[in-house]
């Protein structure tokens, strides 16, 4: 899928936010939730969180399973322009 540049900006921004607000500390994108001291708790916040505002599924799993804050942002960008078409 090609999505757009503009979109995974603003759900990369989105996450980045979401978990400082979460975290209370800024993150980077290139780094792991978990690696970041993401627990289980902290990671269903976000998850849930991020499932509300950006009106696409947000799993534990997902947060858990992602590389890094973007490549959360980038699966959400994706199922966000899927559910769009």
């Amino acid at each position: 899928m090609d999505v757009t540049v503009e979109l995974r900006e603003h759900v990369l921004t989105s996450v980045l936010d979401t978990a400082h607000s979460v975290f209370g500390q800024e993150l980077a994108a290139e780094i792991d939730p978990i690696t970041a001291g993401f627990d289980s708790i902290a990671s269903l916040q976000l998850a849930s969180v991020l499932e509300e505002e950006l009106g696409v599924d947000c799993t534990l799993e997902d947060v858990f399973d992602a590389s890094s804050f973007a490549g959360l942002a980038d699966t959400l960008a994706e199922r966000i322009d899927a559910a769009s078409r």
